[in-house]
């Protein structure tokens, strides 16, 4: 990843937790949320496009990457809280967010749980509860084994995580917070009213209608990204993908 003289690490003391955020580039805020398992890392084709045109807040949220795990379950909420948390600290008032897959359910949570913070909300194969899975990942991510996962996911976390050794424990947690996290209601989305992107891949592990809705309680059109699966529009080739969301994000958010 391209670094420059604004590029900042470090560390946050919010809820308990030691969190680790970066942040990259000038300008209006912009907070971008990992997958689950993952680490800031699955950024890096993308972060240094965004670094140019805003200040990119990227987090590692509890368990991931250089934040170590601590006593407690792993939820949604729990994340949008230590977000909100670390962005008070920075003192940043308003913000825009951009989330992907289990990112993007914390994104969600963020800007329902505080709403005055967050000024736009852009997603990426993200679902706003797990029936929003096709039936067989549901159930992989359910029950998942640590060694199904990429290697490249696996290495990615020993090479950061404060306990490289801690995989399986955060596969397991991981399980617990897909079978028990309930995530929004229907009726929270549509609750939601800033500006919105939804996207998709065009074969992505969610269901097409659960992807049509989320998009429409948000008062959007949902934008499908084609010849791509769950990660390759995002790890390597972005090009459609920073096209929707740069657009989304320059544009004036006149009326809210």
């Amino acid at each position: 990843m391209t670094m420059n003289k604004n590029t900042k690490f470090n560390y946050a003391f919010v809820n308990g937790l030691k969190m680790y955020y970066e942040i990259h580039g000038e300008g209006f805020p912009l907070v971008i949320l990992h997958g689950q398992f993952t680490t800031i890392e699955m950024f890096n084709k993308i972060l240094p496009v965004l670094a140019k045109i805003r200040k990119v807040i990227a987090v590692e949220q509890q368990g991931h990457g250089h934040t170590a795990d601590i006593d407690r379950p792993l939820s949604f909420e729990q994340m949008a809280d230590d977000t909100a948390a670390l962005l008070k600290q920075l003192e940043i008032e308003k913000t825009d967010v951009f989330g992907y897959s289990t990112g993007g359910s914390v994104a969600l949570q963020l800007v329902y749980r505080h709403p005055k913070l967050v000024r736009k909300l852009a997603l990426s194969s993200t679902v706003y509860n797990t029936d929003g899975y096709y039936p067989q990942i549901k159930e992989a991510i359910q029950h998942p084994s640590p060694d199904a996962f990429p290697s490249e996911m696996r290495e990615a976390y020993k090479k950061v995580a404060p306990n490289p050794k801690g995989w399986a424990a955060l596969i397991e947690k991981g399980a617990r917070q897909a079978t028990e996290d309930k995530g929004l209601t229907p009726d929270e989305v549509y609750s939601i009213i800033v500006p919105s992107l939804v996207m998709v891949a065009d074969g992505d592990i969610i269901l097409p209608e659960h992807a049509e809705k989320l998009a429409g309680l948000l008062n959007t059109n949902l934008i499908t990204l084609p010849n791509s699966d769950h990660a390759s529009y995002i790890a390597e080739h972005p090009k459609t993908l920073l096209s929707k969301l740069t657009t989304f994000l320059n544009a004036s958010v006149s009326g809210k």
